[in-house]
């Protein structure tokens, strides 16, 4: 094709790639290590350029363009799905699986290129490994993403390198393209090298998108998550229970608090030491979730206090939901024995704020630790 010189594309895209690899790199050494796949993704950008720099060298000996080569290639492009795996936190293959994949491919390059030379096999069978590999890359963000921008332009970035894979070897297969090397300046050559050049850089840029987006979900669960037990600390559960409280009054719905109370905990912390009762708080909060809805609220109160909103509870339904609460916190776990005092209320016509509901379940609390603890109140107007 005139015009576009296939040299030139692989100096442009090098370039891309190590730059793209100094931004990854960098990104690794600031980012939360909780963000996986960053080091792996730098690391198959230079190896894509080395490969490139390989395949070009004239007149080279095929240990070096076929099998060096190669090896550079089909390592950068594990890499991408080492990477991806990763990221999304998903099970990585077993090492002696892809070893053995790997050996499978290199020996049958070898045969391909010193017992029974033939360039057409190799490119095929290459570009085969290339629409498996670069279309599993292209559907993890498709399967475990969200469909933000980084997952659709990453998906679709590989996803067009994998058919264009595909479609090369449909197109040798039928003798309709049947270059006689790697850089042959044939049109539709060029067309796959520019494909895949630009479908890596916009790739890339989709997985540095990707992160980022992780990182602002991070940073946005941390700032409304307490670091110890997961679940949502004060300021975040208060901004969504008070716009929960007021649709309820607002639609008429049945809406209820618990205020939870593990008894006696200071004991715990004196005698067995903070891990112990840092244990016991995270247990606790395991079981609690276990037992709600995906509708309900939990959060932490201060210090071994933690509230519970249930909207469109009864007060016959909340108390059936802080009996299971009691039963899970009853079974056997980890951490040390415990017991825990609830106080529930439930919205009435009388009730004006939030404020005024949890202040009810706080004396239903009271009464339940006047009581001997380790019980449910429910709050009255008697009270």
């Amino acid at each position: 094709m005139p015009g576009i010189d296939p040299h030139t594309l692989v100096i442009v895209v090098s370039f891309q790639c190590l730059l793209i690899s100094c931004v990854l790199a960098a990104m690794r050494a600031s980012f939360p290590r909780t963000i996986g796949g960053i080091g792996q993704w730098a690391a198959s950008m230079p190896l894509f350029v080395l490969a490139s720099v390989v395949y070009s060298i004239p007149e080279a000996h095929p240990i070096v363009t076929v099998m060096l080569g190669n090896a550079l290639f089909l390592s950068a492009m594990l890499l991408l799905n080492t990477s991806m795996l990763s990221f999304y936190e998903q099970r990585l293959p077993r090492w002696p699986r892809v070893a053995i994949f790997c050996a499978v491919i290199m020996a049958a390059l070898a045969w391909l290129a010193f017992v029974h030379p033939s360039f057409i096999l190799r490119l095929v069978m290459m570009s085969v490994v290339g629409t498996a590999l670069f279309g599993y890359v292209a559907w993890l963000p498709f399967r475990y993403g969200n469909r933000s921008v980084g997952s659709v332009l990453t998906s679709v970035a590989f996803g067009w390198t994998s058919l264009i894979c595909l479609l090369r070897v449909v197109l040798v297969l039928l003798d309709y393209d049947l270059p006689s090397e790697l850089l042959d300046l044939s049109a539709f050559q060029v067309i796959y090298l520019t494909t895949f050049n630009v479908s890596l850089l916009i790739g890339s840029v989709g997985f540095i998108l990707l992160i980022n987006e992780r990182l602002r979900f991070l940073l946005e669960y941390n700032a409304s998550h307490d670091a110890l037990t997961g679940i949502l600390n004060r300021g975040a559960f208060f901004n969504g229970a008070k716009e929960l409280f007021e649709a309820s009054r607002r639609q008429a719905q049945p809406l209820s608090v618990a205020l939870l109370d593990l008894d006696h905990f200071k004991q715990i912390n004196d005698g067995y030491g903070h891990a112990a009762g840092d244990r016991v708080l995270k247990e606790f909060c395991l079981r609690v979730k276990s037992v709600l809805r995906s509708t309900d609220l939990l959060g932490r109160y201060g210090g071994e206090e933690f509230v519970l909103l249930l909207p469109g509870s009864t007060s016959e339904e909340a108390l059936a939901i802080a009996r299971r609460l009691k039963s899970a916190v009853a079974q056997e776990g980890d951490a040390l024995p415990y017991t825990v005092s609830i106080g529930l209320a439930t919205l009435s016509s009388g009730t004006g704020t939030l404020d005024e509901l949890l202040v009810q379940a706080d004396r239903a609390l009271y009464q339940a630790k006047e009581k001997g603890r380790d019980r449910i109140e429910e709050w009255s107007g008697a009270q």
